[in-house]
């Protein structure tokens, strides 16, 4: 069971204890992402990401911060997303003061060298390039620029070349002073760990952070109408398209609904988009849903790659299978298979330290009620055949689509894809 204790500068604290563990994942959770930056520092938030594993005052060079943590057999990472960024590692249960010291050392004491940021500037130019020849990859910010189009939250989280490559030291330690507040921050250490005596540590590391205005952005306004389609030109032998639409925000009621629907949906291969799309029509090589909320919005997305001469097809088929989540009710054999794998594969994320550091501090920045695996488990229980159609109408329509392709497509071809759109 959780712990949850906050310091007098806002500060959560969530501790799992998992005495059966042989590691603990500690993660630290900062309430800020790439949709608070302004456009001339687009990408702001992800350099930060770089720049903390460069050195230190008591670690000064980057392998001195490796070695502290690979040394005794534990990793760590880092991950920037819209609306937040999480800087964790896991170690034997053993070094778990360690891994906490290592991470408050990056937190509190980083150098943010003028040399290292300028050799750290050509590898994220390189990132972004990799990106960019990565059509599964690239795919995915085409269609959040689509779907959030005017919005911060549709822009890509690397930034642009031209904004990566003005950016100066000033701009990462005024970030910081701004947006890294401790009132939108969160430690969530999963394993073998003692609650008390974490939280008189994190004291000692972040309690003398003082409060600041809140981080704000801009929130989403109002849908554009569609369908709308997107084309990035590309010679590939193999079209990437994500048809998307806006959906639920963090906290919303029908959260337990959207999830059974995209299981059942797009959730593996036994899904109705693998089995009808990839398997029983050999459209594809990949096809899946997904599903992503932020405190204001969300986005429910199909994903494929598919074979370019019949992308016409491929689109058309997909459509159809949204249409008839929304036509026709799911079965309760369906439905019942979907809760069962859902539950499977909630209770295997228990035992997995960072699964669960990751399930605590994501709800202690934005849910309303943090709320435990066995409670997703039953809000699932609870959600009826009628519920998915329900919401299935309400976003599948055809104004509220969103098309984003990768492939040898030329403008002039939007028209066709619109006519099945339609």
């Amino acid at each position: 069971m959780y712990k949850l204790s906050v310091l007098k500068n806002g500060i959560k604290i969530i501790t799992h204890n998992m005495p059966a563990a042989h590691g603990v994942t500690t993660s630290i959770f900062w309430g800020v992402g790439s949709r608070y930056e302004k456009e001339k520092v687009a990408g702001v938030s992800h350099y930060l990401e770089h720049m903390f594993f460069k050195g230190t005052k008591n670690r000064p060079e980057p392998e001195d911060i490796a070695r502290s943590i690979e040394g005794v057999g534990g990793y760590l990472n880092a991950s920037t997303s819209q609306d937040h960024t999480i800087y964790y590692n896991r170690v034997p249960k053993e070094h778990s003061e360690r891994a906490l010291e290592v991470l408050a050392d990056m937190m509190n004491n980083s150098l943010f060298d003028e040399e290292a940021l300028e050799r750290e500037r050509g590898v994220i130019l390189e990132e972004l390039n990799m990106y960019l020849d990565t059509p599964i990859r690239y795919i995915y910010d085409l269609m959040m620029n689509l779907t959030f189009e005017g919005n911060t939250l549709g822009r890509d989280i690397l930034g642009t070349r031209e904004s990566l490559k003005n950016m100066r030291r000033a701009d990462l330690v005024e970030y910081i002073k701004n947006y890294y507040q401790p009132q939108k921050t969160v430690v969530s250490i999963a394993g073998r760990v003692g609650h008390q005596k974490t939280v008189r540590m994190i004291e000692k590391y972040f309690g003398q952070i003082k409060k600041a205005p809140q981080p704000q952005y801009k929130k989403v306004a109002g849908e554009h109408r569609g369908p709308r389609i997107l084309i990035h030109n590309k010679k590939t032998d193999q079209a990437h398209l994500s048809l998307s639409m806006r959906s639920l925000p963090y906290n919303h009621k029908d959260t337990p609904i959207l999830t059974l629907l995209d299981t059942i949906l797009g959730g593996g291969m036994s899904s109705r988009l693998f089995l009808n799309i990839r398997e029983k029509l050999g459209l594809c090589y990949y096809i899946n849903s997904s599903v992503e909320a932020f405190t204001d919005a969300g986005v429910f997305a199909v994903n494929a790659g598919l074979n370019t001469d019949k992308i016409e097809l491929a689109i058309k088929m997909i459509w159809q299978e949204l249409k008839k989540m929304a036509e026709v009710k799911v079965t309760k054999s369906e439905l019942a298979e979907a809760k069962e794998y859902l539950r499977g594969s909630t209770r295997l994320e228990i035992d997995n330290t960072d699964m669960l550091s990751l399930w605590y501090g994501t709800q202690g920045l934005f849910s309303k009620k943090i709320k435990t695996p066995e409670h997703k488990i039953k809000e699932l229980s609870r959600v009826s055949e009628n519920d998915i159609m329900k919401l299935a109408r309400k976003l599948f329509a055809p104004e509220r689509l969103n098309l984003a392709m990768i492939g040898p497509f030329e403008e002039k071809q939007k028209k066709d894809f619109l006519k099945i759109l339609k």
